[in-house]
């Protein structure tokens, strides 16, 4: 339960759509409502992911509540967030360090640190939406991983050194591929 209360203050997901201002607006049996169907909903999403595959939601919150606030600013599902979670957590990479890389992605992405933006674009794939914002890692690796296949081990190598640094290459590796 801890874990879902730092996933709301992160990434709202027990008001949905609502803004703090609207909840508070609400009268109490509407705000129970929208906090039932939200809360509903994400524990759905996040149960889905845990049954299909070998990472636990205990596993996955942790995981999620290291970057869901980055990933949230971009319009990441609950669910794409979880499924990047288990996808690490099943390569074996420890739930802290999982953490810190998808947050650390998320960073490297909106700065464009070490070109990291820059070498996604070379290849047609855009990192901001047309008004500016960052586009969803999700959104950005679904793009990429329709034409990873095609490029060279040393492109591979290359676009995963700029998009996690020489400290998380390999986890990046392990998303993508996974």
């Amino acid at each position: 339960m801890r874990r879902l209360i730092a996933l709301q203050q992160q990434a709202n997901v027990m008001l949905g759509a609502y803004t703090q201002e609207q909840f508070k607006s609400l009268d109490a049996q509407n705000q129970r409502r929208v906090l039932i169907e939200n809360t509903t909903k994400a524990l759905d999403e996040l149960n889905t992911v845990e049954n299909n595959s070998a990472a636990t939601m205990a596993q996955i919150t942790f995981v999620m509540n290291r970057f869901a606030s980055q990933a949230h600013l971009t319009g990441e599902s609950i669910a794409d967030m979880a499924a990047m979670s288990a996808v690490l957590i099943e390569a074996g990479e420890d739930q802290g360090r999982a953490g810190t890389f998808l947050n650390a992605i998320y960073a490297r992405l909106a700065a464009n640190t070490s070109g990291a933006s820059d070498e996604l674009e070379a290849l047609g794939i855009a990192t901001r939406n047309q008004d500016g914002t960052m586009r969803s890692l999700s959104g950005i690796l679904g793009e990429l991983n329709e034409q990873y296949d095609t490029l060279t081990e040393e492109q591979k190598r290359n676009l995963a050194t700029s998009l996690g640094a020489t400290r998380h290459y390999n986890k990046f590796i392990k998303l993508i591929e996974g």
